[in-house]
This record gives structure tokens, C-alpha cells and sequence, in this order.
């Protein structure tokens, strides 16, 4: 325009129209940023609104807090006791002298555990140590493993010599081996590779009609270790009996429901009369 040689007044008015412009570019570039974030905002307090509320959703109960059951000292407690205290013992974000608190409280008070633990001043220096104690005495492994194998052979003697309503239901029996079973198992003892005297020891468990219906069944001859296909034959077996009872207790066949008492059955004649 000045090369074109435009007068003062259209040069002057086209500056001031581009000022105007370029005003108005400022203030509306301004209010699309400050709806842009405001956007944003909405977007993300929307989602995290959102996520709060469907997590209260999904949990609308409150769980219990889970107690850790007193040790009582006994070996055969232990094995079940330091499956819930080891979740404790291994809290690397949990000081040794909170859980050295933790582990006094969890004993039995009179017992021979109540008092190891309890003659150790409470320390976090002492934390190991007592844990250390704790574990030689009531954790030894060789010393478990026999407890629980005597107590297979507790089931065997209690079998053979009991008769009729003082032996072990099949259903208590097979429980006591499995769990008999499982702890060994825990302690290192597999039973594949130590079938050749667990195999025996739990067949002995048995009563004499049991082991009959056993060298009968298909699982007899089967192919596998010999444990593990008499486990699965008891385990039918414990089915079949509890299929059987429930198919019994949807009728009222019990003698006491078929007998009928004297003076009922002459009452009955004389209205059907």
C-alpha cells in the first residue's frame, strides 16, 4: 500500500483494522485454551469420579479381619500356625520388633511356647533369634515327619482293632489320611517317590470289605502310581456315599416313620368304617 502511494487515512485505517484483528485473535485464542483445560479437567475428575464409584460398587461388603489362631504349642499345630505367620514373618515393610509384638501374641498363654517366646527381652535384635528358637524347636522337619507318619500307623492299630460302631466312618478316615498325606507332603516327603512304605501303611488304614472292594475296582490295576490311584479309589468311594445319603434323605424311610403305633391304626379302621 505504500508502494502504491495510498492515502495517510486508508493506510492509517488499515493499520487499526489489523490491530483490531490481531486483538481479537488474542482474546479468542485465550478462551479456547481455558475451554480446552477446563475440558481436560472435566474429562479426568469425570473419569476418577467414574472409578471411585464403581469400585465402591464393587465392594459393598466388608471382609472380617482374619485372626491368626493362638499356637498352642502342640507340633501338630505348627505346621498350620506358620502358614498364616509366615505372611507376617516375610513383611519386609513390617519392623522385626512389630513382629516380634505380632508372634508373643499369637501364643497360647501357659504353654511351652508362650514361654520360649516370652524369655526374650522384645527387641528387634532379638526378632531372629527367637524365630530361630521358635522354628528348632516346635519346625523341625525330621522330627514333624515322624510325628505324622505315627500318626498313619495311629490309624492303622485304631482300625484293626476296633469292631462295628468304633470304627472310623469312611468318610472321617479318608480326611485324616489325606490330611495325614498332605502334611508330609509340606514337609518334603512326596508320595511318589515314597509310595513303597506310604502305599502299604494306607491300604493298612482300611478295613478288611474295603480292601476286597478295592482289588476289585478298575483303579486296582490301573496305570500310575499305586498311592495315587487309591487315593482316587477312596475319594469315589466317599462320593458314592454321599451320593447315596442324599438320595435317601429326600424320602422319610426310617422304621421309626413306618410304624405306626396301635391305637392309631384302630383309630384309622374305625373312621374308614
Amino acid at each position: 500500500m505504500i508502494a502504491a502511494e495510498v492515502p495517510d487515512d486508508d493506510l492509517n485505517n488499515e493499520v487499526i483494522s489489523c490491530e483490531e484483528y490481531l486483538d481479537e485473535f488474542i482474546s479468542l485464542s485465550r478462551r479456547i485454551k481455558e475451554k480446552t483445560d477446563n475440558s481436560d479437567l472435566n474429562i479426568s475428575i469425570r473419569s476418577k469420579t467414574d472409578s471411585s464409584i464403581s469400585a465402591c460398587n464393587d465392594k459393598r461388603y466388608k471382609l472380617p479381619k482374619i485372626q491368626i489362631k493362638k499356637f498352642d504349642g502342640h507340633l501338630l499345630s505348627y505346621l498350620s500356625f506358620w502358614g498364616q505367620f509366615k505372611k507376617i514373618h516375610e513383611d519386609k515393610n513390617l519392623d522385626d520388633v512389630d513382629k516380634f509384638h505380632y508372634l508373643a501374641q499369637s501364643m497360647l498363654p501357659g504353654t511351652r511356647a508362650y514361654e520360649l517366646i516370652e524369655s526374650y527381652p522384645l527387641t528387634s535384635e532379638n526378632y531372629p533369634k527367637v524365630i530361630s528358637a521358635f522354628t528348632e524347636r516346635f519346625g523341625n522337619q525330621e522330627i514333624l515327619t515322624e510325628i505324622y507318619v505315627r500318626e498313619l500307623l495311629k490309624l492303622i492299630i485304631q482300625n484293626v482293632h476296633s469292631q462295628g460302631k468304633d470304627k472310623l466312618p469312611l468318610m472321617t478316615l479318608f480326611d485324616k489320611i489325606e490330611s495325614h498325606i498332605r502334611a508330609l507332603e509340606s514337609l518334603g516327603v512326596n508320595q511318589n517317590s515314597n509310595a513303597a512304605w506310604l502305599f502299604p501303611m494306607v491300604e493298612s488304614c482300611l478295613s478288611a470289605e474295603l480292601i476286597r472292594v478295592w482289588q476289585r475296582s478298575v483303579l486296582f490295576n490301573a496305570k500310575g502310581p499305586r498311592l495315587s490311584n487309591l487315593l482316587e479309589f477312596l475319594r469315589k468311594e466317599v462320593e458314592g456315599e454321599q451320593r447315596v445319603k442324599l438320595a435317601r434323605s429326600g424320602f422319610d424311610i426310617s422304621p421309626s416313620s413306618r410304624e405306626e403305633h396301635p391305637k392309631e391304626s384302630k383309630l384309622k379302621i374305625k373312621n374308614l368304617s
